[in-house]
């Protein structure tokens, strides 16, 4: 009796779940140590970026940066732990484009002169 050959669905398996983050439990101590660094304004700015679309100014994203990556994430993450009927993909890719719109914006200013 010939069995199944279940190679093809394990290897299906395995990109599909390297292709999502992980979701991991919120560091509360790091999370903590974020919120000393971060302004609830630039908070309400990234946060109506994300979710409603609204521009996000210079002064922000240089608040976003200044934090770090490792911040933007437990924020977000954060963030979406607490909220109900949110496209999670949706709002990991918005957060993304965030955090990439901001780091060249504070490499590359757009107010700077020569």
């Amino acid at each position: 009796m010939a069995g199944i050959n279940i190679f093809p669905i394990v290897v299906v398996l395995f990109l599909v779940s390297n292709t999502f983050p992980m979701l991991e439990a919120i560091n509360e101590k790091a999370l903590a140590e974020c919120k000393k660094h971060f302004s609830i304004k630039y908070a309400h700015d990234a946060y109506n970026y994300i979710f409603h679309g609204q521009p996000i100014s210079e002064k922000s994203c240089w608040a976003i940066v200044a934090v770090g990556k490792k911040c933007h994430d437990i924020f977000l993450d954060w963030t979406l732990g607490g909220s109900t009927g949110i496209r999670r993909s949706k709002a990991l890719a918005k957060g993304k484009q965030l955090w990439n719109h901001c780091v060249l914006t504070t490499v590359a200013p757009a107010s700077s002169s020569y």
